[in-house]
């Protein structure tokens, strides 16, 4: 599927609204009220807008973090939070200062090219695509510092009293973790298209409110969802959440089993998930995933049912191209990880000779069919590899009561 640089590079920065979920801990909702948005009116756009511990968020500062997450695409309500993230930098800032936690010049450039590098960018370009959209790079600095100081007094609180024993690693093989297993869900899904008279998001919330278990989920999805699981309940089968849009991955780890996602925007169509379960891959999968595929593209509303239900081989798709442009099938080898990310996410619930339906360019319908997946080495986990994961989940719980204790400590006021 051919794009144009910009709209490679609009996906890049779309990639990085997952990097802020995994820089920043998820906070309690806060109110925003008018006394925000009169002041992001406001001329004078210095003025405070909230005050953390005495010390001053500037309505400046609060519209450039909108801006930064509209550039990234983040979905939600973007003033609540642009407001919740400054306040968690002002508190990630306090917690540096009580630990004496210094960050160098050297380290914020560091993670800046690391954050600018997640959307295959140098620091440079990514500072001039920001700035397109009106984010000033003492925006992007600034956001950068306040997680790297979080980072190490979050390192300075709990150096030395997090733990991980034996038996916890042993039990933790004995339940399947991995070193670099793959994190595998189980979804069900609504997809609703916009456009065409209909209010998708207002209809998407309004099925949230009511579909509540697995089985209501399942009768909505067979009512008002236009995906082609629709008649099976929405029920996707198993995928990595690696190949999850990255629009949609961070949603789904915020969920427990049983759990349903906030309605999510995404090009052409508003989305709905719940997860049925979630599961860690056994074993250590060395080296990249090769995969063979073919797609045969069709015009749009093609059925492919029948043909379905005849092919069972990529060799066996041939017969159905025959009188057919050549470009009509396509037969390809590549990395998994290089496939646009709704192919990957289709593939990856595929066994070989398996069959998925998309939708391509304007609007003409795919058949895809995984021909073979190269075989991955796999090899018995790593208890060190074990052992930090579970380290580095306990000093993540630590963290977040952490911040939860700093919030309700903190004196926070709109100004």
């Amino acid at each position: 599927m051919k794009q144009d640089s910009g709209m490679q590079v609009s996906t890049r920065l779309r990639q990085l609204a997952q990097a802020i979920l995994a820089l920043a801990l998820v906070l309690p909702a806060l109110a925003s009220g008018p006394a925000q948005a009169q002041a992001l009116a406001h001329n004078d756009l210095f003025t405070p807008a909230i005050m953390v511990n005495g010390e001053v968020v500037s309505t400046f500062e609060l519209r450039q973090r909108i801006l930064f997450l509209q550039i990234l695409h983040q979905p939600g309500d973007l003033p609540k939070i642009a407001r919740d993230g400054l306040i968690s930098d002002r508190l990630y800032r306090d917690a540096a200062k009580k630990f004496a936690v210094k960050v160098t010049p050297e380290e914020v450039a560091a993670g800046m090219a690391e954050f600018a590098a997640r959307a295959k960018l140098s620091t440079d370009d990514f500072l001039k695509e920001v700035a397109q959209g009106g984010v000033e790079p003492a925006t992007f600095r600034d956001f950068v510092q306040a997680g790297l100081m979080w980072r190490g007094a979050v390192r300075a609180k709990f150096a030395g009293t997090v733990s991980v024993t034996a038996a916890e690693v042993d039990r933790a093989i004995a339940d399947g973790a991995a070193s670099g297993g793959d994190l595998r869900v189980l979804l069900s899904e609504i997809v609703i298209p916009t456009g065409k008279g209909t209010d998708a998001m207002a209809l998407v919330t309004k099925i949230k409110a009511s579909a509540k278990t697995e089985a209501a989920f399942g009768i909505a999805a067979q009512i008002y969802s236009k995906a082609d699981t629709a008649k099976a309940g929405g029920a996707l089968d198993w995928i990595a959440v690696k190949a999850l849009p990255p629009e949609v991955a961070p949603k789904i780890m915020a969920l427990k089993p049983g759990q349903v996602t906030d309605p999510i925007s995404v090009a052409g169509a508003v989305e709905l998930f719940l997860l049925r379960d979630i599961s860690q891959g056994a074993g250590d999968a060395k080296g990249a995933t090769e995969v063979e595929y073919a797609v045969l593209t069709q015009p749009a509303g093609t059925d492919f049912s029948k043909l379905r239900g005849e092919v069972d081989t990529c060799d066996s798709l041939y017969p159905s191209a025959r009188g057919l442009p050549a470009e009509a099938l396509q037969r390809q080898t590549v990395l998994e990880s290089a496939l646009p990310a709704s192919l990957r996410a289709a593939i990856a619930g595929l066994d070989a000779g398996e069959t998925a339906v998309l939708t391509g360019a304007n609007g003409a319908a795919e058949l895809v069919m995984l021909c073979r997946r190269a075989p991955q080495s796999i090899v018995a986990p790593s208890r060190d590899d074990v052992r930090t994961d579970l380290l580095n989940r306990k000093v993540g719980l630590l963290a977040a009561a952490f911040l939860e204790e700093l919030r309700s400590d903190a004196i926070i006021r709109d100004q």
